[in-house]
């Protein structure tokens, strides 16, 4: 299972399965490097509408849901 590591406000990291038992919210960058693209790149996508579903957290903060990447995925594979 695909796994990120995770910084914490103290300077430490902690690393985080990916698994379907718990939908984790990730930032745009953290969802960049799982999806293997550039920060630019994938803030293109998300501004475009070619990315993910995007969870509002706050005013002016947005993450990407596990599933919703996944379904991004899904949506995207080509025979």
């Amino acid at each position: 299972m695909p796994t990120i590591t995770m910084k914490k406000a103290d300077g430490t990291s902690t690393i985080v399965d990916l698994g379907d038992t718990i939908d984790v919210i990730m930032s745009v960058r953290e969802w960049a490097r799982v999806a293997n693209l550039g920060y630019s790149t994938a803030k293109r996508l998300m501004a475009h509408g070619d990315g993910p579903l995007k969870t509002v957290l706050s005013r002016g903060r947005i993450g990407i849901a596990v599933s919703s990447h996944n379904a991004w995925v899904r949506d995207r594979t080509r025979d």
